[in-house]
Parts: C-alpha cells; structure tokens; sequence
C-alpha cells in the first residue's frame, strides 16, 4: 500500500510539474509585455489584448488611454464609436479620430495624418508612441522585469520612478502574467493581425450614451453605484442645492464628475437669472466654471441663447421618469445612435440606477462622461 501511495505521489508530481513546464513554455517572461498606467497595473492582460509590436511600432489596446476602462485620468481619453467604428483619442483640444473602417486617421480638423490603428481579435490598438509625441503630456516606457516587458503609460501626475513602480508591483505583475498564461496567450510569437475594419473584429458593444443624474434624496447612493462601476456621470443641480451640497459638490469635483447646472425657470429671463446665481456658487464652492446647463422648460430659441451665453446644453433623449425600471430604459437605447440619458436621484432613484447600469453592463453597453466639450 506504501508503495503504491508512494508511487502514485510521484506520478503527480510528475504532472504538476509537466504542466508547469508546458505553461512556462508557453510564454516565456522575455516575450510577454505587461501593461500599467501610471501608479497600477493593468490585470485584465489576455492574449486579446497583449501590447505588441507590429512593423517596429508598439501597439497597446486603447483601453489603456480610457477613463472608463481604467479609472485613471491621464489628461489624454480614448472613446470608441460603435456606431462608427472609429475611435476619438484627445486632450480637450487637440485629438486623433482613427476609423477602423477607412484604415485612417484625422485630426479634429479633419487633416490626415501618419498614425493608423490596428484591430485584432475584437480589441482596438494604437500606437501609443506616436499619440505621446502628438500630445505631449503622456509618456510611454518599456522596463524589463523577471515577469516581462512592463509597457508603462504615464502622465506628469504619477509617483514613482519606473524601477520602484517595478519592485513596489512585483506581486500584481506576478499576478497579470499568470492571468495572461491562463487566457493561453503565447507572448509576442503569435502571428499579429493587423486590420482595418473588418466587422468581425470590432469590439463587441451594445449601444452608446452619455448619463446625466439629476440630484436628489438619493444622490449619494447614486454617486457610489456609478463609482463603484468605474463611471464619472454629469449630476445636475440647482442653485439652492449648490448651496446645500456644497461639501459634497467639492467632492464631486475632486472625483472627476461632471458638474451641470438644472435649471428650472418657465422663461430665458428666469433661466438666465439662475444660470449667473448657479456659476457664481459653482465657483466660489468648487473653484470651477459651470459649462453644462440643463434647461427643460426651454424652447429652441431659449436653449441657443444658453449656448450663447458660454453653457454647452444638455438635451436628453431618454428620461428615466418616462419608464418603471431601469431595465425597461436600457432596452429603449438607439444602437444606431449616441443616446442622451438622464435619471432623476430622488426617492427610489439609486434603486431605477442599479438596474439600468445592469442591464446596461448586460447589453455591453458603453457610458461616457458628458462632459462640455463632448456635449458642444
């Protein structure tokens, strides 16, 4: 019997270790890159989306310049189109529009110019060293480590060195290679795709649209599910609430949410009233201009006076008032079109924004900050 257990323990060493060889000869540390921004470390690295490098230009998948993927504000966002296929890289002024589908990319005045994306197995990539040249203000650098090659992107707002993020990271770099061996990537070995647009590979994705939250009883609870979701929403307030709210305001702008003025008047004259009212509080409690204004009581006429006066005006197309759940709004979103929603955060509201952001997270769907810029 002793010999038999004995026997049988060896026979399972003899597997374990073979399959920690065939791992290890999978993807050697030497060959794999490894993704962090700033001060993280990127975990979701798959054989999908693995940083490579194409013709002697490195490609990472644009996720790594995206507020929404990675909850970090690099001053420079990435926000892919389904709609059009096309991927909008941009500072607030300067920005690249790569359309997967042409091959090609523009400027914001529709210039060309020599960068071009690459689409392989459902995710987008750019070339990152190309775009930190364009902008400026971020900065891409390759470090050896005993995991792989850690492509680093970072802003003037990160910390560390890259040789201390290294050693600090060394147990999430750990963890991100063994997570990429396990989604059976092979390292920089595996043939590159390089694609213009072929349908197949577009990222899969419900539809698109920009959410703004009125504020209310359950503002709060509404400011941590989208939070706790990784989103930065634009939440709307009247006057007298900024005056309420104004530690909370604060925090909210810290945080990076948008923060809007609602204005409630019947005509432009009490609108314009509570505009100046709402710009003075906003920037003596927060230190920041009010730009978006919402004004649903408004005409035409009325809102492009707003506009005018400096405000980029929120319009929505979908209110959650207008549905009994969250789901039955989400169901309601135009997959040909960006959507403008906007849910109320009064009694019940954190409840109606749970089950929207599910069935929305269900869809694959994807929720941008609607900021002034992306509103004008």
């Amino acid at each position: 019997m002793r010999r038999w257990k004995k026997t049988a323990a060896l026979a399972l060493c003899a597997l374990v270790l073979a399959g920690a060889l065939s791992l290890s000869a999978s993807a050697s540390p030497g060959n794999v890159n490894l993704m962090a921004v700033n001060e993280r470390v990127l975990l979701d690295l798959t054989a999908d989306n693995m940083p490579r490098t194409v013709g002697g230009v490195l490609y990472v998948p644009y996720t790594m310049l995206s507020y929404q993927a990675t909850g970090i504000d690099l001053g420079v966002n990435a926000m892919y189109s389904t709609t059009k296929r096309t991927l909008l890289v941009t500072d607030g002024q300067l920005g690249v529009v790569f359309d997967t589908r042409a091959n090609n990319a523009q400027d914001l005045s529709g210039a060309e110019v020599s960068a071009q994306a690459m689409v392989r197995n459902g995710t987008v990539f750019v070339p990152i060293d190309w775009l930190c040249d364009y902008f400026g203000t971020i900065s891409c650098t390759r470090t050896s480590t005993r995991h792989g090659t850690l492509i680093r992107l970072t802003s003037s707002s990160a910390i560390l060195s890259d040789r201390s993020f290294v050693s600090a990271a060394d147990n999430q770099l750990a963890d991100s290679l063994s997570r990429y061996l396990e989604s059976g990537g092979r390292g920089e070995g595996e043939n590159p795709v390089p694609s213009g647009g072929a349908e197949a590979s577009e990222p899969p994705s419900g539809g698109e649209l920009y959410l703004a939250l009125l504020w209310g009883d359950d503002g709060e609870e509404c400011v941590r599910l989208a939070e706790g979701r990784g989103l930065r929403a634009l939440f709307l307030f009247t006057p007298e609430q900024l005056r309420e709210q104004d530690d909370l305001v604060r925090r909210l702008v810290g945080a990076g949410h948008t923060i809007g003025l609602s204005l409630e008047g019947e005509d432009v004259e009490a609108c314009m009233d509570q505009a100046a009212d709402g710009r003075g509080l906003l920037a003596a409690i927060a230190r920041c201009p009010a730009l978006v204004a919402g004004a649903p009581n408004l005409d035409r006429e009325g809102r492009d006076a707003l506009a005018q006066d400096g405000f980029a005006v929120w319009q929505p197309t979908l209110k959650g008032a207008d549905y009994s759940t969250g789901a039955a709004l989400a169901r309601k979103l135009d997959p040909q079109q960006v959507n403008y929603v906007e849910i109320g955060c009064g009694s019940g509201g954190a409840r109606f924004l749970r089950t929207a952001l599910d069935a929305m997270e269900e869809e694959n769907c994807r929720i941008y900050q609607a900021t002034a810029p992306a509103l004008a």
